[in-house]
């Protein structure tokens, strides 16, 4: 079983359990190191050096009491400090930086710090304005830059290459007693570092290679506080997002996949998942909504099941919290499917010794399964074969059963996605009804329904509106052959009935349709 399956529904603001992984510390967002300048040019200064976080979602992120650390200096970020989802957030060693320094490619006018860490009052030691202020200068430092939560959880951390450069015991500021301090050591802590690879280049920062990814390259382009992407690059990892069944019905409830393409899946899973559920219907992912993370160790697939109706937003990432990608999508109640109908049943004759049945069906995406019951004296049915319904189909479909033995009747029973079962008419070999139509549906005026019988007789049927009440009833007599017959419906108010009709074709249990008045 794959660890991210949940059994349960979500209810109200109660989000299906799933198996929790405390490796990377976010729980409304995620929050990735987007892009670093480690190493200024000449005309920029120390102080231009910058870091850039980017919440990836799904919800915001109070980046208050976060700790951004390169081992030896440590920036803890003020309380209160609230990161939307797409957002970034840009930490530097001056308030604004002129666009030839941090932003060559989409800020003309330069770049505002949101976080200046020369005055912010929030650093374990001052940091140097000159030489090699926050990270080391030179193509060959190894600066790590590690990003904390309030309770030391890692959330990101990325480095030029291993071994890091040696770390100090660091014990971080309260922001003015407003955070409560940390001591640490880098170099004895177990943490799991991207390793970029290339040297740095002066006056170049290093850049995811789109918003989030796993890649990063030395780019000359800074795009502080700005998306990475540009066209024509491609992520490393890419995802495919499937909604395998969007109604909360059953147990099952509404389901959704989503397929890695990658070609090492040893290096990225476990996946981890952060569910994100619209508690309050606002359509807004914000603090009064549930999160929920999550881990799928199992390749290729991230796999969700047990959704109650209403919207989501799930954000995948690998085991180190990078290709990190958002999906929106929609469970829907059972009431949004159109109702099931049965177009016809037949018996078609024997081959083999088996009775061979055939049936069509519109509005499959209602249909849960079918039964094919079988009987010998059209009183006592029991169950020979069922048929399960395809998660996430739709429109119409014709299926064919065979049954074995020395069995006369034949009838379905048939079960919908929201609980409800009805039955087909019964048919056997020459004796009762064998198929049936009614249209149209909606109707205005005038509802037709056909029936093809073996012999002559008589029916009784009755319409219900959804509150169970009968609103119209009737009879009428069925010739041998095919019989058309119609009811006026002009006088029902639009909505939805149910047509039940009764008699001796019917076997003991009736012949049920729905229909919309317009």
């Amino acid at each position: 079983m794959k660890a991210l399956h949940c059994k349960s529904r979500l209810l109200f603001s109660i989000i299906c359990l799933l198996f929790f992984r405390a490796a990377f510390g976010q729980t409304t967002g995620r929050v990735v190191i987007n892009e670093y300048m480690p190493w200024t040019s000449n005309g920029c200064g120390t102080t231009a050096e910058f870091i850039e976080l980017l919440n990836m979602g799904p919800g915001p992120v109070n980046l208050g009491g976060y700790i951004l650390t390169t081992g030896k200096y440590a920036v803890t970020i003020p309380p209160n400090t609230l990161l939307q989802p797409g957002k970034f957030f840009v930490l530097s060693g001056e308030d604004f930086i002129p666009n030839d320094c941090g932003n060559i490619d989409s800020i003309a006018t330069g770049v505002h710090a949101n976080l200046n860490w020369n005055t912010c009052g929030c650093t374990n030691v001052a940091i140097p304005t000159t030489g090699d202020g926050m990270m080391t200068d030179g193509g060959a430092s190894n600066t790590p830059l590690v990003l904390f939560d309030p309770s030391l959880n890692l959330v990101d951390a990325v480095v030029r290459s291993l071994p890091a450069e040696t770390s100090t015991s660091i014990t971080t500021s309260t922001v003015g007693g407003t955070c409560t301090a940390k001591t640490f050591d880098l170099g004895s802590m177990s943490i799991n570092y991207e390793q970029l690879g290339m040297s740095a280049g002066r006056g170049n920062s290093f850049a995811r290679t789109v918003d989030g990814d796993c890649q990063w390259v030395k780019d000359p382009q800074q795009s502080a506080n700005a998306t990475n992407n540009r066209p024509g690059d491609a992520a490393s990892i890419t995802y495919t997002f499937s909604l395998i069944d969007a109604f909360a019905c059953g147990a099952s409830g509404g389901r959704v996949s989503i397929y890695v393409n990658a070609n090492n899946y040893a290096s990225i899973f476990p996946m981890q998942c952060l569910l994100a559920y619209d508690a309050d219907n606002n359509g807004v992912f914000d603090f009064n909504d549930v999160y929920t993370k999550a881990v799928d160790s199992t390749a290729p697939t991230v796999d969700i099941n047990g959704l109650a109706a209403g919207r989501y937003r799930i954000t995948v990432s690998t085991a180190n919290n990078c290709s990190v990608k958002s999906f929106d999508f929609t469970i829907v109640s059972c009431l949004a499917p159109l109702p099931v109908q049965l177009n016809y049943f037949t018996y078609v004759g024997q081959q083999n010794g088996h009775h061979l049945l055939q049936w069509k069906v519109s509005g499959i995406e209602a249909l849960q399964k079918t039964v094919v019951q079988k009987a010998k004296n059209n009183e006592t049915f029991s169950d020979d074969e069922t048929v399960q319904e395809t998660a996430g189909a739709n429109g119409s479909k014709a299926y064919t059963a065979q049954v074995e033995g020395n069995y006369r009747f034949f009838r379905l029973k048939m079960f919908s996605r929201s609980g409800k079962e009805f039955y087909s008419p019964v048919i056997s070999a020459g004796i009762v009804a064998s198929a049936f139509k009614i249209w149209p549906n909606p109707s205005t005026d005038v509802l037709h329904l056909r029936l093809n019988t073996s012999e002559a007789g008589k029916i009784a049927y009755v319409v219900y509106n959804v509150s169970g009440k009968p609103v119209q009833k009737g009879e009428t007599a069925l010739a041998k052959g095919e019989t058309v017959f119609s009811l006026p419906v002009s006088t029902l108010l639009p909505g939805m009935y149910q047509l039940q009709i009764n008699g001796q074709f019917t076997g003991n249990q009736p012949i049920c349709f729905r229909f919309v008045k317009h």
